[in-house]
């Protein structure tokens, strides 16, 4: 009886070994499929940072060109009304 006792022991010890290694292969397989999904969203998340840099790359030189025009408009008829008001009124008539 002792041996069978121990039989059934040392079965039980491998069965219970074997579904901790089945349950082991099987996370370790969730955790390989993981990783391959964060390397995926990295590689996205990179790329749309780098479409976003470049978006504002090219958004910026309009905006700022368009605002230094406007400047310079600005600046050039601030001149122009700056002599007139400058002129003494008899040459203007």
């Amino acid at each position: 009886m002792n041996d069978d006792n121990e039989g059934v022991a040392i079965r039980l010890w491998r069965d219970r070994a074997q579904l901790r290694e089945q349950e082991r292969n099987e996370i370790q397989a969730r955790l390989r499929i993981a990783e391959e999904k964060i390397a995926i969203l990295m590689a996205e998340n990179d790329r749309l940072a780098t479409e976003n840099a470049r978006l504002r790359a090219q958004a910026s030189p309009d905006d700022g060109s368009s605002r230094t025009e406007t400047e310079l408009q600005m600046e050039a008829l601030k001149g122009a009304l700056m002599s007139l008001i400058a002129r003494p009124t008899d040459s203007l008539n």
